[in-house]
């Protein structure tokens, strides 16, 4: 789940994580068991409103990776 996407992320090789979620987002979280439907392939609000809705991600989760996102420098 994706809770397990943010665990995973706090591991010491985030930024080779980073760099594979960069190549292939979709392939990355699939790999992950995170599905999102391909129609927001492309919409990355519209991806993270569907696992917020669905239950595959929660809110403290999505608040720690912007968090951890902006510590890195990504703007969101």
């Amino acid at each position: 789940m994706a809770n397990s996407l943010f665990s995973e992320m706090q591991s010491n090789n985030i930024m080779s994580q980073f760099d594979q979620f960069k190549s292939n987002p979709m392939q990355f979280l699939t790999q992950r068991k995170i599905n999102i439907p391909q129609q927001y392939a492309q919409d990355p609000h519209g991806a993270v409103q569907y696992l917020l809705n669905n239950g595959q991600m929660s809110q403290q989760a999505l608040n720690g990776m912007m968090q951890m996102a902006n510590k890195m420098g990504i703007k969101l």
